[in-house]
């Protein structure tokens, strides 16, 4: 039976208007007010568009608020769990992350019917994200990997999109990969002799100049005499030959550059070399590590903090091996 709700507080706004009879004006406007929010609130709720409140209404309501509930519920997980698709891998604008972890499908996602057929689970951070790539799931990806894609954090090879480098190998990869490339220039370039050695600077002390004042008594009076004391900065170097190799010596051929295309000192040495109104006979330069890394300082703060939010553990931070390329460099000797 359909219950009128607005005819049954219309009657009771009248029968306390009749009961009222000779109070205020006042009286009968707040009956007609009542009467008409009755109305109001029948349209609100009423379900079904018949102009009455019954519990097929009631049911209507409960429903979606109960699937309303469950669509809060499941944004909220996807946010939480924040899982990845193969068709979203496939999207226009898609790109991967430059750091990707490779582990086992955690409990949580493996239990969440939302994260059934994902592939992996992103984590977000302000200036950086990164990948997490269920290890069985790999191959979906169509990446390379050094080593192999075993568990562990991976890092994107800054000369190759597509290949992702072991982070605690990353700094040690790409010495070997800048060293063999030199090699390559001097077997193009018709070297009759080269000679690479890695160079890595030390600071024993830090610099310091302090100035300080005392008072000095000279005879009856006091006198204020200034001291400064310096601490030299002591600076060393560990050195050790990386590569050395002679050749017969040919006419030299343009050099296809990869981790190196981007350093002067190289760029000219081919230019010169290719010169063929002066070809050059002899050169000997510096090549700083840390300007063809992949991974400046600033970045690999932002990569410890995401490190720390993927709750990845490593024996040394990004930061720390950072810093130590900034104080590495190849010094490179070639004879033609």
């Amino acid at each position: 039976m359909g219950l009128d709700f607005g005819k049954l507080l219309a009657d009771a706004a009248k029968g306390v208007s009749d009961a009222a009879k000779g109070v205020s004006d006042a009286a009968k406007g707040v009956s007609d007010f009542i009467v008409k929010t009755g109305d109001d609130i029948t349209r609100a709720v009423d379900q079904n568009g018949d102009g009455k409140l019954d519990i097929s209404d009631i049911q209507v309501a409960l429903e979606r608020a109960r699937a309303a509930q469950e669509e809060r519920r499941r944004q909220a997980d996807l946010e939480r769990l924040k899982p990845l698709f193969l068709q979203d891998t496939e999207q226009s604008g898609f790109a991967l992350p430059k750091l990707i972890c490779v582990a086992p499908m955690d409990k949580a996602h493996a239990e969440s019917p939302l994260c059934s057929g994902s592939v992996g689970f992103w984590t977000v951070q302000e200036q950086i994200s990164a990948l997490t790539a269920f290890q069985d799931q790999m191959g979906c990806f169509g990446l390379t990997f050094y080593p192999a894609a075993e568990m562990g954090v991976y890092y994107v090879d800054p000369c190759d999109s597509r290949h992702y480098i072991l982070l605690d190998e990353y700094f040690a990869y790409l010495k070997v990969q800048r060293v063999a490339e030199l090699q390559r220039i001097a077997q193009a370039l018709g070297a009759k002799h080269f000679r690479i050695v890695f160079r890595e600077n030390f600071k024993s002390n830090a610099s310091a100049s302090v100035a300080t004042s005392e008072g000095v008594k000279a005879g009856m009076d006091k006198v204020d005499a200034s001291v400064r004391h310096t601490v030299k900065n002591d600076e060393t170097s560990a050195m050790r030959v990386e590569a050395e190799m002679t050749f017969p010596g040919r006419d030299p051929v343009r050099p296809e550059l990869r981790y190196l295309r981007n350093e002067p000192n190289i760029l000219n040495l081919i230019e010169l070399r290719m010169d063929p109104h002066s070809p050059l006979q002899h050169q000997h330069f510096s090549i700083e590590m840390k300007n063809s890394s992949g991974i400046s300082v600033s970045d690999a703060v932002k990569i410890d903090a995401m490190l720390k939010a993927m709750r990845a553990t490593s024996s040394t931070t990004v930061e720390s091996q950072a810093r130590s390329e900034s104080c590495r460099e190849l010094e490179y000797v070639i004879d033609f």
